[in-house]
């Protein structure tokens, strides 16, 4: 029987958990996704972009715009039709 090495690799940290609320963004369209590339925020591999084209998870970039309220890097899509199927 052969014995199977396990490659150890280095595990980023993830984002702190912020303080204030989690303002989820609506990501769901097309242009938010491109070729896997490092995450800006945390350095894990992610398909997802930013509005300018950035690679970021959603969920990296919802922790920093709750760390950093006033400013405007990540931003969600307008809604289509003024109607949401988001669910309360």
């Amino acid at each position: 029987m052969t014995t199977r090495r396990r490659h150890l690799r280095v595990v980023p940290t993830p984002p702190e958990q912020p303080v204030a609320p989690v303002q989820l963004l609506n990501w769901r369209y097309g242009p938010h996704f491109g070729p896997p590339a490092p995450c800006v925020l945390c350095g894990t591999t992610t398909p997802l972009r930013s509005h300018d084209k950035e690679p970021v998870h959603k969920v990296c970039a919802e922790f920093w715009n709750a760390a950093h309220l006033g400013e405007t890097r990540f931003v969600s899509d307008p809604p289509k039709g003024g109607g949401t199927t988001d669910h309360a």
